[in-house]
């Protein structure tokens, strides 16, 4: 059995049973304005706890690859929040450097890599140890990172050098600039980690990159400041939030065309799949709140109202 019809074979019995609330996917998003967590059963669709954590979180990363925790990036108090699943509650603050924003875990190693929008650099964060170990020199203003499935190489979102960086993880002094479009956010890498995918927040694009190669191969036209970025691997989707134009963008990876503009809420952000429920969850951070899509019909058929400035910047779902 298959570890994605494990985990709906999980669910079915949860539901049957009454009780989805103990094993069923979550979403957690952080909520700028509030300084909190909302924790979301997706199952359910509702909160079901807030967690306070550091000043304006934005970036988070609650997926499998985190561990047993979940961590939450808060730029104005240049720190990580360190969250605990079980007890719903933040349990360390580990200090970084100034302004930290996109987070990605590694598949491979317990580690954790963060941006740090005002240093020029990511930090190396040991899981085990809840600590900072190093840092990679990057470009500047660096917003989204992305680990590859395999653990070889970690994506870097250079904001205002218009430029991706790919770092070698086993000898990371080999990296590789490549330039997309202008103000590349969010980064994305496809599940057989042979593509990458990096919203271009000025130029109204998301840039299509060969991983082998290490070429920008396209360069795709979505909405008003696409921001972030989400793969349907099995319908061959892509799925992109237009931050100004609150919507989402549906490309066609064959075809490298956009095909299908969806209308969510006011300032969308982070985006995120859920492979359980099989439904794509976008946080819209002036409505407080997370939009259910479903890739079927690519209609939101659903609202679950969060905190105050719902952001969810990285891999929030937790299944």
């Amino acid at each position: 059995m298959s570890r994605r019809h494990a985990r709906r074979v999980v669910l079915v019995a949860l539901l049957a049973t009454g009780h989805a609330a103990a094993g069923a996917p979550q979403a957690w998003v952080t909520n700028q304005g509030a300084g909190t967590v909302t924790v979301v059963d997706l199952a359910r669709r509702e909160a079901v706890a807030t967690i306070d954590v550091g000043k304006s979180p934005a970036g988070v990363v609650a997926s499998p690859d985190a561990g047993a925790l979940a961590f939450v990036s808060n730029p104005d108090s240049n720190d990580l929040s360190v969250l605990d699943p079980a007890s719903l509650r933040q349990v360390r603050a580990i200090p970084t450097g100034n302004s930290p924003l996109g987070l990605a875990a590694d598949p491979v190693r317990p580690r954790l890599y963060v941006a740090n929008w005002y240093d020029g650099r990511v930090e190396i964060v040991d899981r085990d140890k809840l600590a900072v170990i190093g840092h990679y020199a990057v470009g500047n203003t660096p917003a989204g990172v992305a680990v590859s499935p395999d653990g070889a190489l970690l994506a870097v979102a250079n904001r205002d050098d218009d430029t991706v960086q790919l770092i070698d993880l086993e000898a990371p002094t080999r990296s590789k600039l490549i330039k997309v479009g202008r103000a590349p956010f969010g980064v994305h890498f496809s599940d057989d980690g042979l593509q990458l995918y990096a919203a271009n927040v000025q130029s109204d694009d998301v840039s299509l990159i060969d991983v082998t190669m290490q070429i920008e191969t396209a360069r795709v036209k979505v909405g008003d400041a696409p921001y972030a970025v989400s793969q349907d691997a099995r319908r061959g989707l892509l799925f992109v939030t237009n931050q100004q134009e609150g919507s989402v963008s549906v490309l066609s990876l064959a075809t490298a065309r956009e095909i299908r503009r969806i209308a969510v809420g006011d300032y969308p952000e982070g985006i995120d799949y859920s492979t359980v429920l099989d439904r794509f969850y976008v946080a819209s951070w002036f409505d407080n709140a997370l939009f259910v899509i479903n890739p079927d019909t690519l209609e939101v058929e659903a609202q679950i109202a969060c905190g105050d400035g719902s952001r969810a910047f990285g891999d929030f779902i937790r299944e």
